[in-house]
């Protein structure tokens, strides 16, 4: 019991450190590429932090053994985005709160209110239409998730394009912490931070899952509802961390 809560605290001392070298190395790479910051966490961070539980999901829901590992993957599709539309808002909030009088009229002045709606219509939308969807079976339903797809790269493009329209905002980067004493680190390096990063995410969040699994016996939880609520909270730590991350930063 003791060393289930000591790695379940030390993998998430892992995360939020490999968080702060993603964070730091994606602002890299969208500077690079000549992405606005707000791209470069809609677009960029997103996709980054999303892939470890993406691949997790995919891995147990076609190569699952039984139907029970197949529940498990469709229960942390699920509940990634319930714990981030609930408590990485809260989280957020908090940090706004807590931080208000040091940042708050920074945040507030960069706040777009426009693109916060439309990012959040776009979120309901298609979320809603996938819980609505596993309401009925029908034999072509798989091949929607081509359709979403197409969905997610039209967001992307979308974002991509109205930036291209906008001003770039310029802001003072921190030093890659690859090339602490380069003032301006070339993508390769940038890149390489990103994947490193990205990689000890992965591991640390299937150490911090493995322990909440370990500990749902004595909680008396079933395994499927570990996937529903207790590891989308792990998976999507990194999502959340990068957020307070970047709010105490005033972005």
């Amino acid at each position: 019991m003791i060393l289930t809560i000591a790695l379940l605290l030390g993998s998430a001392i892992v995360i939020y450190l490999s968080c702060e070298y993603f964070v730091n190395s994606i602002e890299w790479v969208g500077r690079r590429l000549g992405v606005a910051q707000s791209a470069v966490g809609t677009v960029l961070a997103a996709f980054g932090t999303a892939l470890p539980e993406t691949v997790v999901t995919f891995v147990a829901v076609v190569f699952g053994r039984d139907a029970a590992h197949k529940d498990i993957g469709v229960g942390a599709a699920l509940g990634g985005p319930l714990a981030l539309s609930t408590i990485a808002y809260a989280v957020v909030g908090l940090m706004f709160i807590l931080n208000r009088k040091k940042i708050g009229g920074i945040l507030l002045s960069a706040t777009d209110g426009a693109r916060l709606s439309r990012d959040q219509a776009w979120f309901m939308g298609i979320f809603v239409l996938k819980v609505l969807l596993g309401l009925f079976a029908f034999t072509f339903k798989p091949w929607l998730g081509l359709l979403f797809l197409l969905a997610y790269g039209t967001y992307i493009w979308g974002e991509i394009r109205k930036e291209d329209s906008a001003d770039v905002e310029i802001h003072d980067l921190d030093p890659l912490k690859f090339r602490p004493n380069d003032p301006q680190p070339g993508l390769g390096w940038a890149a390489l931070q990103t994947i490193v990063a990205l990689v000890v995410i992965f591991l640390s969040s299937q150490l911090f899952v493995a322990q909440l699994e370990a500990m749902a016996p004595w909680l008396g939880i079933s395994p499927h509802l570990v996937a529903l609520l207790l590891s989308p909270i792990a998976t999507e730590l990194p999502e959340i961390l990068n957020a307070v991350i970047w709010v105490r930063q005033g972005k």
